[in-house]
C-alpha cells in the first residue's frame, strides 16, 4: 500500500479508538517517508500521533508532535521569506505548494496546541489558540472543510475542558459555537467519515454538558443520535460512551434500573479501550447503586476503583467527589474520624487545584455537616448506622434494617454531647445552603432557576432544615421557616421511584455530580442589584438576597449570623442593603 493509503488507514483505526494499532502504524511509516523525502507526510504522521496522544492523556507526547511539527514549518517559512536560500536550491516542491503545506500544519499545530492546554486546564491559553487557529490565512479551497473540522473539534475540547472544571457556564457561549459549526458538517467536499465523527464527539460532550446541568430532555435526542451513528460505524468505545452518558442521565432523573443495565453493558467496552476516567465514571455508578441495594462494602469497592483511577490520571475535582462519595460508606459504618479526614483531603485537593468555586466549598461544608449530624444521631442511638468494629455483614443489616429512628432521653449526657455536634453540624450546612439558595432568584431564566433549585438549592435547604429540627433549636426553625416564606413556595420535583428499585432517600447519598449553571454568570449581579417595585407586593417579588428580616419587635434580624457565615466562607453577601422588612402583621 501507498503511504498516503496507511496515513488513511491510520486515521481510520484512530477514529474507530483504535489508538495502538494507528500509533504503531504511523512510526512504521517514519523510515519510508524519511527515504521518500517527503516533508508532507511526515507534517501529517505527527499531526496524527499529537492528536492520538491527545486522546490518550500523554501530554509530553502531544509535545513533541506539536515541536516536530512547528521545527520543521520555521525552515519551509524561512525559505519562503528568501532567509534561507540555500535549502530553496534543494526543495523540489512549488511556493504554492509550500504555502499549502505550511497553512495546513500551522492549522493543525495550533488545534493540538488549543486542545492540550484545554485538558490542562490553562483555559485562558486554548481560547488563545483558538483564536490562532481560526486567523491562520490562505486561499486554499480544498482545506476549507478541513478548517471548519479543526476550529469545531477545538471548540468542543474547550468547552469540555471547562465542564471538567466545572465553569459550566463558562463553557455556555462555546458549546453555542459548537452548535452552530455542525450546521457544516455536511458542506460540499466534507468527508463523511471525518463529518460523521466530529458529530459523534460534539453530540457526546454536548450530551454529557446537558445531563450535567439538568438539561435531561435535550440531551437525549443528542446521546441517542451519537450511539446510532456510532453503532452504524461500528465504533465501538464511541458508542459505549454515549451508553455511559445516557446512564448518568438516567441516575439524574432516578432511573436506576436503566442506570445499571447502561453501564453494565457499557463497561467492557470502556475497559477493553483503557479509558481512564470513563473507567472511573463507570466504577461510580456501579457504586451508587450498589448502595442503593445496601451493598456497602461492594460500594466502596467500586469506588476505591474509580478513585485509583483518577489519581492515575491526576484529576484532583473528581477525586475530591469520590473521596465524597466514599466518605458516605465511612459514614455508614460509623466511621466518622474516618469520613471528616476524607473530606478534609478532598478540600486539599479543592486548595491546590486553580480551578475551585465557593459552591464546591459549600457543598463540602455541607456534606462535613452530614457527617457530624450522623455522629450525633448515632449518639442517640439511631438505628440504621452501624458501629466501629463491626463487619461488614453486620453493618449492612443494620442499615438495612434501620428505621430512622433514634431513643434518647433529652437532657442525659448523650442527649447533651449529641447538641454539641448538632450544633456543629448547623453551623456548616445552614450558611451553605443560604449561600446556595441565594443564586437561585438572581437567575432570570424560568428553566435555569428551576434546574437551580431542584438539582442544587433544595437538598441544601432539607439537610438545614432537617438538622435544626433534629438539634431541638424552635428559634431557628421559625426563622429559616419566616426567611424561606419570604422567598415564596420551593418545588423539590422529582421522578418517582421505579417499581421492583429499593425505595428511600439514599440517592442523596450522590455528591458526585455537580449539575450546575450560571452561577459564575456575570449578569447575575444585575438581577440582584434589582431593586423593589413598588406597591405592597414589593416584598414577594424582589430578585436576589433578602435585607434583614425581623419577625419579633422586641429581638434583631433573624439568621443575621448564619448570613454573616455565609459572606465570610463563600463570598456571598446573601443579606442586601436597605431598610429591614418587618414580617409580623
Amino acid at each position: 500500500m501507498t503511504i498516503e493509503g496507511d496515513l488513511r488507514r491510520a486515521r481510520d483505526l484512530a477514529l474507530a479508538a483504535d489508538e495502538e494499532a494507528a500509533h504503531d502504524l504511523l512510526v512504521s511509516l517514519l523510515p519510508r517517508i524519511e527515504q521518500a523525502d517527503r516533508d508532507d507526510y511526515a507534517f501529517e504522521v505527527f499531526a496524527q500521533l499529537g492528536e492520538i496522544f491527545l486522546v490518550r492523556t500523554a501530554y509530553d507526547g502531544v509535545l513533541e508532535s506539536i515541536s516536530r511539527i512547528r521545527d520543521t514549518l520555521a525552515i519551509y517559512v524561512a525559505i519562503r521569506s528568501g532567509q534561507r536560500p540555500d535549502l530553496a536550491a534543494e526543495t523540489t516542491m512549488s511556493d504554492s505548494e509550500i504555502d499549502h503545506m505550511v497553512c495546513r500544519y500551522r492549522r493543525r499545530v495550533e488545534f493540538l496546541d488549543a486542545g492540550l492546554a484545554a485538558a490542562r486546564g490553562d483555559h485562558d491559553a486554548a481560547a488563545v489558540h483558538l483564536k490562532a487557529l481560526l486567523e491562520v490565512g490562505g486561499d486554499f479551497d480544498d482545506l476549507t472543510v478541513e478548517h471548519r473540522h479543526l476550529t469545531c473539534h477545538a471548540r468542543i475540547l474547550i468547552a469540555s475542558a471547562l465542564c471538567e472544571d466545572d465553569l459550566y457556564a463558562a463553557s455556555v457561549p462555546v458549546w453555542a459555537e459548537v452548535l452552530a459549526d455542525l450546521d457544516d458538517r455536511a458542506a460540499p467536499g466534507a468527508d463523511a467519515l471525518e463529518a460523521d465523527h466530529l458529530f459523534v464527539t460534539a453530540a457526546l460532550a454536548y450530551g454529557r454538558f446537558c445531563v450535567e446541568t439538568g438539561r435531561l430532555d435535550e440531551a437525549q435526542p443528542w446521546l441517542r443520535r451519537a450511539g446510532a451513528r456510532a453503532e452504524a460505524r461500528g465504533w465501538r468505545l464511541a458508542r459505549a460512551r454515549s451508553q455511559l452518558e445516557r446512564a448518568a442521565g438516567a441516575w439524574s432523573a432516578a432511573e436506576y434500573a436503566d442506570t445499571q443495565d447502561l453501564v453494565t453493558e457499557a463497561y467492557p467496552v470502556i475497559a477493553e479501550h483503557s479509558r481512564a476516567h470513563e473507567v472511573s465514571r463507570s466504577w461510580l455508578y456501579f457504586g451508587l447503586i450498589r448502595v442503593g441495594l445496601g451493598k456497602l462494602r461492594e460500594a466502596d469497592e467500586c469506588w476505591g476503583y474509580a478513585e485509583r483511577h483518577w489519581r492515575e490520571i491526576d484529576r484532583p475535582l473528581h477525586l475530591h467527589r469520590i473521596l465524597l462519595q466514599r466518605s458516605w460508606i465511612a459514614l455508614f459504618r460509623g466511621m466518622f474520624d474516618e469520613a471528616i479526614a476524607m473530606v478534609e483531603e478532598a478540600r486539599a485537593l479543592l486548595d491546590g487545584s486553580p480551578r475551585h468555586s465557593w459552591l464546591q466549598y459549600a457543598r463540602l461544608d455541607a456534606h462535613l455537616g452530614n457527617i457530624w449530624r450522623a455522629d450525633a444521631l448515632a449518639g442517640m442511638g439511631f438505628d440504621g448506622l452501624g458501629k466501629p468494629g463491626q463487619s461488614w455483614e453486620e453493618v449492612e443489616a443494620r442499615h438495612a434494617a434501620g428505621s430512622g429512628t433514634y431513643n434518647c432521653r433529652p437532657g442525659s449526657r448523650k442527649y447533651r454531647r449529641a447538641m454539641v455536634k448538632l450544633a456543629r453540624a448547623v453551623d456548616l450546612k445552614v450558611p451553605a445552603a443560604l449561600a446556595v439558595d441565594s443564586v437561585r432568584y438572581t437567575i432570570t431564566d424560568a428553566g435555569a432557576r428551576s434546574r437551580w433549585a431542584r438539582t442544587v438549592s433544595a437538598p441544601m435547604l432539607a439537610g438545614a432544615f432537617a438538622v435544626a429540627w433534629e438539634s431541638d433549636d424552635t428559634e431557628l426553625i421559625c426563622e429559616l421557616i419566616e426567611y424561606h416564606n419570604a422567598r415564596g413556595t420551593f418545588s423539590t420535583e422529582s421522578a418517582d421511584t421505579q417499581v421492583g428499585e429499593p425505595a428511600g432517600d439514599w440517592a442523596e447519598t450522590a455528591t458526585a455530580v455537580v449539575p450546575v449553571e450560571a452561577e459564575l454568570a456575570p449578569q447575575l449581579a444585575v438581577a440582584a442589584a434589582a431593586g423593589p417595585v413598588e406597591g405592597p407586593a414589593a416584598a414577594l417579588t424582589r430578585l436576589g438576597p433578602l435585607p434583614p428580616l425581623r419577625m419579633d419587635p422586641s429581638s434583631g434580624p433573624i439568621m443575621s449570623r448564619y448570613r454573616e457565615l455565609a459572606r465570610q466562607r463563600y463570598g456571598r453577601d446573601v443579606t442586601a442593603p436597605g431598610g429591614e422588612w418587618v414580617t409580623w402583621p
